[in-house]
């Protein structure tokens, strides 16, 4: 029988696969169609819509709309919202959330005192993994405008979008990595000590 800890860190594994899949699934058939546009020199700033580029791009959007919704729900379900305005962090100043930030990075020594906060800390980054289906959804909702409307603003837009999310997912994964190491490293019932 697996324990608590084993049931939970497989349904994180279980949710980033599907996460990754589902989100390659979706990204990948609507960039496609993208490369179809920009090889095609499609760059007419109102395409005509008897070539159903519009069409595409509208679906596309849509697609995104879906994925924003769920990444609501699951959001919800996860607990990123929770709590948003009453954090206990809330009423330190910068400097001290800087420092609680980087006891759970693992740059700092861990204050036995601040150890209840920065385990909150950390499983407020463990839960902002949801934002990976925010990202995806609000690129998708770029690339269908892209599609439907293929100017060199909304292609440099697009790119624009594209590389910062990608920035963006790497520095969440990795945020997230090291706060479910520090909370692995320093389980709640170890506080004293």
């Amino acid at each position: 029988m697996p324990t608590a800890t084993a049931r939970q860190r497989l349904r994180r594994f279980r949710w980033r696969t599907w996460t990754f899949v589902i989100s390659v699934l979706v990204l990948a058939p609507a960039l496609v169609l993208l490369l179809l546009v920009v090889a095609g020199g499609a760059f007419d700033a109102d395409p005509d819509p008897s070539q159903g580029w519009v069409v595409a791009g509208l679906v596309v959007q849509m697609s995104g709309v879906v994925v924003l919704f769920v990444f609501l729900v699951t959001a919800w379900r996860g607990g990123l919202f929770r709590g948003a305005w009453s954090q206990p962090t809330a009423v330190l100043d910068r400097a001290e959330r800087r420092s609680l930030l980087a006891q759970v990075r693992g740059r700092a020594p861990v204050d036995q005192g601040q150890l209840p906060l920065a385990r909150y800390l950390a499983e407020r980054l463990v839960a902002q993994r949801h934002q990976v289906l925010l990202m995806v959804g609000v690129a998708l909702q770029q690339i269908g405008r892209a599609i439907g409307s293929p100017g060199p603003l909304n292609l440099g837009m697009t790119g624009l979008v594209l590389v910062a999310y990608a920035v963006g997912l790497l520095l969440l994964r990795r945020d997230a990595g090291r706060a479910e190491r520090f909370l692995a490293a320093h389980p709640a019932g170890a506080q004293e000590g």
